[in-house]
């Protein structure tokens, strides 16, 4: 009889921890990126008296005969399912569309996962969770290795801006130039056209293609037998009149190469003819209050893939983009103000100002999320039944990808948390009341004995 005391305190018990998570979930309604919790409970085993008989040929077989002896919590599960959207409007309140993870660092760099998206950027240029800790950056598309590089923005830079030299750009390919006008060079010819004093023309063709490097261009006009010189001054491509010829023109046959270089009318007095420049070179340092050339941030923009740009002062950008010689990888990006694009070996960063993998947010993804355990302030740490690991950026497929200005709310449900705590609160009643019956039985079978 004692045993039915034990039975209702555990189904009690049983009752408690369920009203105890209802009531973290409820209390945790408005929490960004909170993940609600399920309890499920099992027996736990049985007395037996009886293991039961099989049927003979005179008899029929019999059940066994077993008496329960309480209920036990099995488990208490994450639901991960995506919860409401929040709309805010902050560049840099972020939600994931799909299964993945934030990365941040704790203040023992532990690394932990999050699906709170609310960040902000500190007065170092970290992009931080609102307890403070570092959101995680990347330079991989796909790793089971972590990054420890944080989110890091140049909030102040120094920038200059100059025409490459004949070293920087002589070996680069013409469609690389970063100087020249959308649309890029065509594969074709062009034609130059010298007049003597006599005012007679003659013609001579220059065949060009977009991966002609510039050192070629410029040889290609000079061995092309037109009574021109053509060298590299300044970022731009220079042809000078020389021998017999007073004047020239320059046209495009059939590339585009002449207006996507910007070629204009020869100089009369120099007898001279330079396109714009077709290249630059940008170097990026750490800025210094007061200096002209420095620069504040302005506005961090985040795209889908979580690739970070930054407008300066000036309209200028920071950004990354893929490296062309090594598609899992970012190199940086800085874009002018009109629009032209510097990056690869044009562009120079000092100090280590900063690096691709400052400019990409990383991702997480488990075999199995629910592993994670909960470790407060919206943030979780890998369990030993999370299974395999992948890291990256939002790029690969693995992860999603992610929205700018919404959040990622709660997907606690109401109803549903008031209709578990109603039949809690009525399994604990009715296990209270099995204790006091069995009570009131233990009080009887005492009085027979007096």
């Amino acid at each position: 009889m004692t045993q039915a005391f034990y039975t209702a305190i555990g189904g009690m018990a049983a009752g408690q921890t369920k009203i105890s998570v209802v009531a973290d979930n409820i209390a945790n309604m408005n929490t960004i990126g909170f993940k609600a919790s399920n309890v499920n409970f099992s027996d736990v085993y049985y007395r037996t008296s009886s293991t039961g008989q099989a049927p003979t040929g005179q008899m029929g077989g019999i059940n066994p005969k077993q008496t329960g002896i309480g209920v036990q919590t099995a488990s208490i599960t994450r639901d991960f399912t995506a919860g409401t959207t929040l709309t805010t409007g902050l560049n840099t309140d972020l939600c994931i569309n799909g299964s993945s993870f934030f990365t941040v660092a704790s203040p023992t760099v532990e690394i932990l996962y999050t699906r709170d998206g609310n960040f902000t950027i500190d007065a170092n240029g970290n992009m931080v969770t609102s307890s403070g800790y570092k959101l995680l950056g990347t330079n991989n598309s796909l790793n089971t290795i972590s990054s420890t590089e944080p989110i890091k923005i140049p909030t102040y830079i120094n920038t200059v801006t100059t025409p490459s030299t004949v070293a920087q750009m002589g070996n680069k390919a013409l469609d690389e130039l970063n100087g020249i006008k959308a649309g890029g060079i065509s594969d074709g010819s062009f034609k130059i056209t010298t007049y003597d004093n006599a005012g007679t023309p003659t013609e001579k063709t220059i065949n060009v293609t977009s991966d002609m490097t510039v050192n070629g261009f410029v040889a290609e006009i000079n061995n092309s037998g037109a009574d021109v010189t053509a060298s590299i001054v300044d970022g731009a491509v220079k042809i000078t009149a020389k021998g017999g010829a007073e004047r020239f023109e320059i046209a495009n046959v059939d590339s585009n190469v002449v207006s996507q270089m910007g070629f204009g009318k020869m100089d009369p007095t120099t007898k001279t003819m330079s396109s714009e420049v077709i290249n630059y070179h940008q170097t990026i340092g750490e800025g210094t209050p007061g200096s002209e050339d420095s620069k504040n941030y302005t506005s961090v923009t985040i795209n889908e893939n979580g690739i970070i740009e930054v407008k300066y002062g000036n309209n200028d950008t920071l950004s990354v983009m893929q490296d062309p010689d090594d598609p899992t990888k970012m190199i940086l990006k800085y874009s002018l103000n009109n629009g032209t694009v510097i990056t690869g070996s044009d562009l120079t960063i000092n100090d280590g100002l900063v690096k691709p993998e400052n400019l990409q947010i990383q991702m997480a993804s488990f075999v199995n999320p629910q592993g994670l355990t909960a470790e407060g302030n919206n943030t979780y740490a890998s369990g030993p039944n999370c299974g395999m690991v992948l890291y990256g950026s939002i790029s690969s497929a693995a992860f999603g990808n992610v929205k700018s200005g919404v959040l990622e709310g709660s997907n606690v449900d109401l109803a549903s948390e008031f209709a578990d705590m109603v039949v809690s609160q009525r399994a604990i009643e009715a296990n209270s009341r099995v204790f006091t019956t069995t009570n009131e039985i233990l009080q009887t079978l005492t009085q027979l004995a007096r």
